[in-house]
Parts: structure tokens; sequence; C-alpha cells
């Protein structure tokens, strides 16, 4: 019989800043913290987090990707979502998506003085994977 895969959020893997190989400076993200819920148990097609953005956070500098979708679902507070049309205000209970291959850079900012937290649901295709930065200096990531 194969095990149960169960988790909570007390035991969830946590990372706390942005990654970009060196690229840009890590202050952008302070007060943004990812709690791991898919990948501890296994799953390999997609990825789920939990993400926490304190007054100030952003989740990651404006990208969009070019083979994999992302969805986001908040959870708690008012965030701001900001993509290529603008910045668009969202509270508990809103969700977006951006599809993969879409040309339209997008990040979450935490521009309220709560806390704010959303779910963020991603494909997984490793290799196949470029990821664009429309606002950055540097060249497309692949992953």
């Amino acid at each position: 019989m194969p095990e149960s895969r169960i988790g909570s959020i007390a035991s969830a893997p946590r990372t706390s800043s942005a990654s970009y190989e060196g690229r840009i400076r890590p202050e952008r993200f302070t007060g943004m913290t990812e709690l791991r819920l898919a990948k501890p148990l296994s799953l390999t097609q997609f990825g789920v987090n939990q993400v926490r953005h304190e007054p100030g956070a952003w989740s990651s500098l404006r990208h969009w990707h070019a083979v994999e979708d992302e969805f986001i679902y908040v959870l708690e507070g008012n965030l701001t979502l900001v993509d290529d049309n603008g910045a668009h205000e969202l509270g508990p209970g809103m969700f977006a998506s951006f599809p993969g291959g879409e040309h339209n850079g997008h990040h979450v900012q935490n521009r309220s003085d709560q806390l704010g937290v959303f779910l963020s649901v991603g494909s997984r295709r490793p290799g196949e994977e470029t990821i664009y930065y429309p606002d950055e200096d540097f060249g497309p990531i692949h992953k």
C-alpha cells in the first residue's frame, strides 16, 4: 500500500528570499517567506507555495514564463499585482493566472500596512523553462 502523504504548515520547508543568481539585491524581498507545500510530499508536476508578505515585500522581480503556468489565490490581507497592464488590488478570495508563453511580466507586492498571504501554484517543467524579466538588464534565466 502506498504511504500517506500529509503535511502541515508548521513543518513546511521555508525560504525567505528570491534568488536571481546574484544579479539583484535581496533587500527587495525582505519580509517575504515561502512555505513549500507540494515538493516535500513528492509532487513533481506542479508546485504549491504559501507566500507570506510583510508590508513592503515583493514576491519576485516582474517576470513571465515561456512554458510554465502560474496561479495565485489570496488568503489574507490586501496585495497588489503588478503586470504589463498596471497595478491591480487583490483581496481575500481573489485570484489571478498567468499562462505559460503569455508575455505579461508580473509580480506581487504588499503595499499595505498589514500582512498579506497567498497561495502560488505553478507547473514544473525543469529543463524546458525559460523565465524573462522585462524590467531588468539581464537576459532570460533557463531552468
